[in-house]
């Protein structure tokens, strides 16, 4: 008779989508984090230091991707240890080199067609900087795929060696060693010290 697998449980059903919820929920507050730190840098490097679209893509990508990194792995997906580089560090920046590829021509694409059209000044920063952060925002789920399967894949980093704990079960110590009794009783003396026959 073939026994079925057992099956989740309500409460667990309910636990897994309480944290698969508070997951998003803390994805989402990294990304808006790292979603800021590069469109600030991207504004400054393309509005203010008149960088070309593809610099400042690059350049504000990578200001977002260094804190996005660490805030999913130590706080959405919960990762401790030192990142593996086979399995993290090597996939995250295949990630981040094909989002900016993106962001760089899809900004440079937009920034040449406001210029043919003579559209310049802060309606082609907005523009330009708009796109950028629509390819952010177009990427969001996407990237959260990728990562949830990188760290999956990843393996746990190995516990970190401590002192040696004392034994769960104590060894009694052994019972210290009796004096040896003589084989024989020592034979009785009489009044003068002698033996008694």
């Amino acid at each position: 008779m073939r026994r079925d697998s057992p099956r989740p449980t309500g409460d667990g059903r309910a636990g897994s989508r309480r944290e698969a919820v508070a997951k998003v929920a803390r994805y989402t507050t990294g990304s808006v984090v790292a979603a800021g730190c590069s469109e600030v840098a991207f504004l400054l490097l393309y509005g203010a230091f008149d960088a070309t679209p593809a610099v400042a893509s690059v350049v504000g990508w990578l200001a977002g991707a260094v804190p996005n990194y660490w805030l999913n792995r130590s706080w959405t997906w919960r990762r401790r240890g030192r990142p593996s580089l086979r399995y993290e560090l090597v996939p995250y920046v295949a990630i981040v080199l094909g989002t900016v590829a993106l962001a760089t021509v899809a900004t440079t694409l937009v920034h040449r067609a406001l210029e043919g059209a003579g559209v310049a000044g802060e309606v082609r920063l907005l523009g330009v900087g708009g796109t950028f952060l629509a390819v952010y925002a177009a990427v969001f789920l996407l990237r959260f795929y990728l990562l949830d399967q990188m760290f999956r894949r990843a393996p746990s980093a190995p516990a970190t060696v401590g002192a040696t704990s004392a034994p769960e079960h104590p060894v009694p110590e052994p019972a210290p060693a009796r004096a040896r009794e003589p084989d024989h009783e020592p034979a009785e003396t009489g009044a003068d010290g002698g033996p008694r026959e």
